[in-house]
């Protein structure tokens, strides 16, 4: 229990950082890079409290069948489905006694919170004798709802049954369940005005005064808002072993009621993040499945938030993953999520030498790390103020769409630059369909547009919450690309950008979608809950200056796809995309998911000297599956191309390439080797490492290759390579010769520790 939902720092250093610093990090332990290490299911996780608040108005006797009759049958449906048997519920019945001034009906119809699981009788007994019988208090049975949880109060029916609280007073097993009101109304709020003492609408609640607006529905609805939004921020415990905020998210359902009428506009008014946190649903429909499916997203949602929001302990410097330039670092950093869009942040520190020792140091001079090489709180270069320790304050994802709408670019005419206007990313680009954005409709192109630009309107306003958001780099280096006129630091993430950032301030200056992820914006908005996040761009970024002067980076998606992206950055804002290589081009039709970091080398090739990148092929995802050794279909294959066009020179492979090698059977995710036998600054030979044990030699100048070691042969096990090979140069009794050195693991599946056998 003590694992859930605690706040880890995820963080990279660059294996350039030297003295104790360097020393540290060589002696941690080596993490796998997947999700699972992140995300891990309980043995016995606490349930879920869930007080489904519903209306008893007369108006709900309306329809064929009625509203009160689909309202049982739906609630009937998800109690006795089996997935919310873990679900700690209540139910709530509010209207008003007798007409619209009438006493306050609220009825605790089930008793105190129990699970659902057990009780479905005795829940199911209750949903029958719901009612449709007078007005609609909805702003005094959303105050009762919040009162239920609160233990500061108690709550009384209007037939003076107390209730208990459902957040007990032992933290142990409760200060991690989530709490949740489900409001239910088939109508605006009214009755109970205050002349008899009901306060509807209220004019003050919890010392706040109320707005009165269309939203409220003038003072029917007034101090709604207020008090979804005081249960959604308020710790309601906060003494000793209670951990986290135990806040209550609202969500609301307009039954028979549009989304873009008045009480639809005040129901969703009641959520999001700037009030009840919740979500709000408009169900209209002649059968019960309607409202059974808004109910099952909820609980859903609740579950979700439960099982696999265990993260890791907070973890220290790893040493592959930052960027250096000068004295300063850039570390990457994120957030595990138990839902589809992981969020993340670039920080930049100062690297000092104290003692002998190098150590960084933030903006005030003061330490980033504690002896365990854990971050602590600091400010970073581009803070403020200090962060208390949490991956999402400061950093680069902080500024974020402080200065307005973002320039996002993406490809639509390769033949102009990205930041032409062509290739702006916005609802004024018309060369962005609906159908290359998922979507029906304008309006809803648009929507997803001004979200991912952060091109907001007062119409809008209520997703201003992603700004300040920065995908998660989960396997992605920063690189830092030195200009005259400020130097910037690249990162590829998880949103499915690569991000500009400046290095001075830490502002974007642009990022880059390519356009076939822009229909992935509507999964990243809606963020469901999901064991399994959206990978976006999160392959391997190498940046690096030709001989003419040409500032270019290349960069891969890892399990995001099956690409690779060649910009010319040298103008720093203006950014050129020269060449797409994808699976879907037959020079390149063996790639696989492109994990594998090009190398940027000379070779000669055809007798004249050329700048290249060198990659393996990539993952196989059949490996996913795979407990023994079989034949990929992808990745079993090296590539070199073009450094300045992406142009396929060669390609090593089984069959049909320029080298060729019979047993090169199995998919290459891992980085390749490159030698330089003979000193001449060109490489001569190439090592690479497969998923099914093998190292393979190329030898170019010979266009010869084979496979010199294969640790799974005849041993009857199944060992992976994921890394390459390392080289290292030995002299012994005046004979100089060659040793490799290479560790298996299986990074697809870190956490499985077995040997398959064969």
């Amino acid at each position: 229990m003590k694992t859930l939902k605690q706040k880890s720092i995820i963080a990279k250093v660059a294996p350039s950082v030297v003295g104790s610093l360097i020393y540290a990090l060589s002696a941690s332990t080596v993490l796998g890079d997947d999700v699972e290490i992140y995300l891990q299911e309980p043995p016995d996780p606490p349930a879920p409290n869930v007080l489904f608040v519903l209306d008893e108005s007369g108006s709900m006797a309306s329809g064929s069948p009625s509203r009160r009759n689909r309202l049982v049958e739906a609630m009937h449906a998800i109690i006795d489905d089996d997935d919310f048997d873990g679900i700690n519920a209540a139910l709530l019945g509010y209207t008003t006694n007798t007409g619209d001034n009438g006493p306050l009906d609220l009825r605790a119809l089930s008793g105190d919170f129990k699970l659902i699981g057990g009780s479905e009788a005795s829940f199911n007994a209750q949903v029958d004798t719901i009612r449709n019988r007078s007005y609609t208090p909805t702003v005094k049975a959303l105050e009762a709802a919040v009162n239920w949880f609160r233990r500061d109060v108690t709550f009384t029916d209007s037939y003076n049954r107390t209730m208990t609280s459902p957040i007990d007073g032992d933290p142990e097993d409760n200060w991690c369940r989530p709490n949740h009101i489900v409001l239910l109304s088939d109508g605006e709020p009214n009755s109970n005005s205050p002349t008899y003492g009901q306060g509807y609408g209220l004019t003050s609640w919890m010392g706040t005064t109320c707005a009165s607006d269309s939203l409220s529905r003038w003072t029917n609805g007034r101090c709604a808002r207020e008090i979804a939004r005081w249960a959604f921020t308020t710790d309601l415990e906060t003494g000793a072993g209670w951990e986290e905020t135990q806040n209550i998210t609202t969500h609301t359902i307009g039954f028979d009621i549009s989304a873009t009428s008045n009480t639809g506009k005040f129901l969703a008014s009641l959520t999001g993040p700037f009030s009840g946190g919740g979500e709000s649903y408009s169900v209209s429909s002649a059968y019960a499945d309607g409202l059974k499916n808004a109910f099952i997203s909820i609980l859903d949602d609740a579950l979700e938030n439960i099982p696999y929001t265990y993260t890791a302990p907070v973890i220290p410097f790893n040493s592959d993953n930052a960027a250096i330039s000068g004295d300063r670092i850039y570390i990457p950093l994120f957030v595990p999520s138990a839902t589809t869009s992981w969020q993340g942040n670039l920080k930049a520190y100062n690297i000092a030498v104290v003692d002998g020792d190098v150590v960084l140091r933030d903006a005030t001079g003061g330490p980033v790390v504690n002896a365990a090489y854990e971050f602590i709180s600091s400010q970073d270069l581009w803070a403020s103020s200090a962060d208390g320790g949490e991956v999402l304050v400061g950093g680069a994802a902080e500024l974020m769409g402080a200065s307005g709408a973002r320039n996002l670019y993406t490809n639509i005419d390769a033949g102009l630059p990205l930041s032409n206007s062509a290739n702006r990313a916005g609802r004024t680009n018309t060369s962005i369909t609906n159908l290359m954005m998922g979507v029906a409709s304008d309006d809803e192109r648009f929507a997803l547009l001004d979200w991912i630009t952060w091109d907001y309107t007062p119409v809008d306003a209520e997703d201003e919450d992603h700004e300040g958001v920065m995908g998660a780099p989960f396997h992605s280096q920063p690189a830092v690309v030195n200009y005259s006129t400020g130097d910037v630091v690249y990162l590829p993430t998880s949103e499915g950008v690569l991000e500009a950032i400046d290095a001075e301030s830490g502002a974007e200056l642009w990022a880059f979608m390519p356009k076939d992820l822009l229909g992935n914006i509507a999964a990243l908005k809606t963020n469901i809950g999901s064991t399994i996040p959206y990978y976006g761009i999160d392959g391997p970024l190498t940046a690096y200056e030709t001989a003419s002067g040409a500032k270019m980076l290349i960069f891969g998606m890892r399990r995001g796809g099956q690409k690779y992206y060649l910009l010319n950055v040298t103008d720093r804002l203006n950014p050129v995309l020269e060449s797409e290589i994808s699976d879907s081009d037959s020079n390149f039709s063996l790639l696989g998911q492109t994990w594998s970091k090009p190398l940027f080398v000379k070779m000669e090739i055809g007798a004249a000297e050329r700048e290249v990148l060198v990659f393996g092929g990539g993952y196989d995802e059949d490996q996913d599956d795979a407990s023994s050794r079989v034949v990929d279909d992808e990745g079993n294959v090296i590539y070199v191309v073009d450094a300045s066009t992406g142009d396929k020179l060669l390609t090593i492979s089984s069959s049909g390439g320029d080298i060729t090698v019979p047993d090169m059977t199995n998919s290459i995710p891992s980085d390749v080797k490159t030698i330089d036998l003979d000193g001449d600054a060109l490489v001569d030979r190439i090592y690479a490492a497969d998923v099914a044990g093998r190292i393979i030699r190329i030898d170019l100048a010979a266009g010869t290759g084979g496979i010199v070691a294969d640790i799974n042969a005849g041993s009857g096990s199944y060992r992976r390579f994921f890394n390459a090979p390392q080289v290292g140069y030995y002299s012994k009794g005046g004979a100089q010769f060659l040793a490799l050195l290479i560790g298996t693991g299986n990074r697809a599946d870190p956490l499985d520790n077995s040997i398959r056998v064969t």
